[in-house]
């Protein structure tokens, strides 16, 4: 598991790096060239930009359930339960957000396939290649939660590594 877990953690950071590389690299030349007298823009940047930061977006997130760094309750779970109780509470939470992301790829996925035909406004690029990135970050988010829930937290995570 440890493999293919090094696969698809190698695969998303290599997607981050590239997709946020020409977000930027992309943008600032559309800026260069707005700006520039005599040299029109490029009509496609602005739309290709705006759905690639979807899969940045899912991309990142499912970084961010790895190293536990998403915004949670825990000094209030502190305050107002036991140690045990919050076990129980973080598992059915976890249990809770396993359900809805099996929910968000089933409908991502039919969502994908219906729009196999559908083009992008700027591109005849498929809106699909865009739409995947919706089933496609939510199963790896999927499968962060199934290891944080079987093993209490994330077992690849990069904090857990450096405490040791």
């Amino acid at each position: 598991m440890k493999s293919v877990y090094r696969v698809i953690n190698a695969v998303r950071n290599v997607l981050i790096i590239a997709i946020l590389s020409f977000i930027i690299v992309i943008g600032a030349v559309q800026i260069v060239m707005r700006y520039t007298p005599g040299i029109n823009a490029l009509s496609w940047v602005d739309e290709i930009m705006r759905y690639l930061n979807i899969w940045l977006i899912f991309l990142a997130a499912s970084v961010g359930v790895r190293e536990s760094s998403h915004l949670n309750l825990e000094y209030f779970l502190r305050k107002l339960f036991s140690d045990r109780t919050i076990v129980i509470i973080k598992k059915v939470s976890q249990v809770g957000i396993i359900c809805s992301l099996a929910v968000v790829i089933y409908y991502g996925v039919i969502r994908v396939i219906d729009n196999l035909q559908t083009v992008i406004q700027s591109l005849p690029i498929s809106i699909s290649y865009f739409y995947a990135a919706i089933p496609v970050g939510s199963a790896i988010i999927l499968l962060d939660y199934i290891l944080i829930l079987i093993h209490g937290e994330h077992p690849f995570s990069q904090m857990r590594s450096e405490r040791g």
